[in-house]
């Protein structure tokens, strides 16, 4: 069974994870040595098996295998790429004073790597390479993700690249149930974490979902210094003409029965 875009956003939960990635890494270290050219390929196929292309991008054209890359290479470099400092993106202006926007905009400050303390450094270098810890020993994700590609590889019907739809959802299919949680943590990640991440390229990821991504400095309403109030820009919710991505039966169903399962009621409007 071919899983479809809509499944995966809902398996995900796409705004959450939005919402719980950290906000920057510097955008692109040097290309990492972790993974081989028939590994990346792999990869590659499994990120579209997760997040299947359609009239929009799938999980490889959203950018999986240079995010999943660059975190595994995230201690490789002079400075760890894990977080950033921000607080701004230059992905939006200044204000202007007045309620609106100036034609001035921040530098990159994503792009400014912060050091990481010796707890944090231990503890990316606990989850990214393994080895001993505090509730006994522990797999490193670049192991993981090795063993992923070795484990999917014997399934592999054909070259990665020439995979189709059934075929890659087949592999899916094939795979352990914790190997296919580890891809869905790691293709949602890169489709909806911060452009600097490596995924997410040119914020393709956020738009599919509607979600209009880093708003700072300019935020969602503006202070108007002559009139001593702020105006109103984009309201996180609001009226809206029609819903741009309307729900099927399927999804309402499912949203129904986590409703009424925790102690909800459903409304007709």
């Amino acid at each position: 069974m071919l899983l479809s875009r809509r499944a995966f956003l809902r398996a995900t939960g796409a705004a959450g994870v939005v919402v719980l990635l950290p906000v920057g890494c510097q955008g692109p270290p040097a290309p990492s040595s972790v993974l081989s050219e028939h590994e990346r390929a792999l990869l590659g196929a499994l990120a579209d098996g997760i997040l299947p292309p359609d009239d929009q991008p799938g999980g490889r054209a959203l950018g999986a295998v240079e995010y999943v890359e660059q975190l595994l290479g995230a201690l490789d470099g002079p400075v760890a790429t894990v977080f950033a400092g921000g607080p701004y993106s230059g992905r939006q202006p200044f204000g202007d004073g007045l309620g609106g926007a100036s034609s001035v905009s921040p530098d990159n400050q994503f792009a400014v790597f912060a050091p990481l303390d010796r707890v944090a450094e231990a503890t990316w270098r606990l989850r990214l390479f393994g080895g001993d810890g505090p509730d006994g020993p522990v797999v490193g994700l670049r192991d993981q993700v090795k063993q992923i590609l070795a484990e999917a590889d014997r399934y592999l019907p054909a070259a990665p690249d020439e995979l189709t739809a059934e075929q890659r959802a087949a592999l899916i299919a094939a795979l352990d149930q914790s190997s296919i949680d580890t891809l869905m943590d790691l293709v949602s990640e890169a489709a909806f974490a911060p452009p600097e991440y490596g995924g997410n390229p040119d914020g393709a990821g956020w738009a599919m979902i509607h979600f209009e991504g880093d708003v700072q400095p300019l935020g969602y309403s503006l202070y108007d210094v002559s009139a001593g109030r702020y105006r109103e820009r984009a309201p996180v919710s609001g009226p809206a003409e029609s819903d741009p991505e309307p729900m099927d039966d399927d999804t309402r169903e499912f949203v129904t029965l986590v409703v009424t399962f925790l102690g909800g009621e459903e409304f007709e409007s």
